[in-house]
Formats: structure tokens, sequence, C-alpha cells
């Protein structure tokens, strides 16, 4: 298997999850944290932003990894995705101090992703200069 396909099947994997549960029971998730879901529309942001959003994009990264057609596209959402997670995550460290233990380890699963999927770019822009110049 190569990388850019493990790369986007193992985020699939790991995002489809989470969204599914976010989707279909998000008191699961929250209740780890100590979060509390309230009202009709707390449940309706954590399943809507949070679990459709995560499922959708798990689909656009499992058809990156099986069709190549899509695979930069979803290698670069991917890497959007994955960084503006890690990035809010620094900044709510930053702001509002250290959270849970299993978000410290997200964070770090995040970032791992975001760099993974720019390193697997990198070589794929590497890889398509060096065929272009050899065609000269």
């Amino acid at each position: 298997m190569n990388l850019k396909k493990l790369v986007l099947g193992s985020a699939g994997l790991g995002i489809a999850v989470i969204g599914l549960v976010y989707l279909l029971a998000p008191h699961l998730l929250l209740d780890v944290y100590g979060v509390d879901i309230q009202s009709p529309s707390e449940a309706n942001i954590f399943r809507s932003g949070s679990g459709s959003l995560f499922v959708a994009l798990a689909i656009l990264f499992f058809l990156g990894a099986a069709n190549t057609r899509y695979t930069r596209t979803s290698l670069v959402t991917l890497f959007t995705f994955m960084s503006g997670l890690a990035v809010g995550r620094l900044v709510s460290f930053v702001a509002d101090g250290w959270p849970h233990a299993v978000l410290i380890a997200v964070f770090v699963v995040e970032a791992f992703y975001a760099g993974a999927a720019a390193y697997v770019l990198r070589v794929e822009d590497s890889a398509s200069q060096l065929s272009t110049a050899a065609e000269r």
C-alpha cells in the first residue's frame, strides 16, 4: 500500500468513527470531557457540526485513497482540516489552559496527520517536478 492511501485511509477511518459517534450518540464522547448536552439546539450543533461534517470529510478521504483523481484534493483537505483543528486546540491551550488528557492526545494525532498530509503532498510535488524535468 502506498503512503498516500495509508494516510488518507487511516485518517478517513478515524474521522468516520468519531463522526458517527457524534452523529448518532454525541453524549458518549462528550461525557468523557464532562460536557453535558442541555438542549436540542446543543445536540444539533454537535450532530451537524461535528458528526455530519466529520462523516462527509471521511468519505472524501476514502474517495482520495481509492481514486487517484481525488487524491490530491483529499490530501489538501486533510492538511487544512487537521491543521485547523490543531491550531484551534493550541489557541485554546493558551487562552483556556490545559484540557482533558484525551484532548491533548487528540491534538498530537491532528498535528501528526497535518504533517503527514503535508509530507505526502511535498513528495508528490517533488516527484512531479522530477518527471517534468526528465521529459524535457
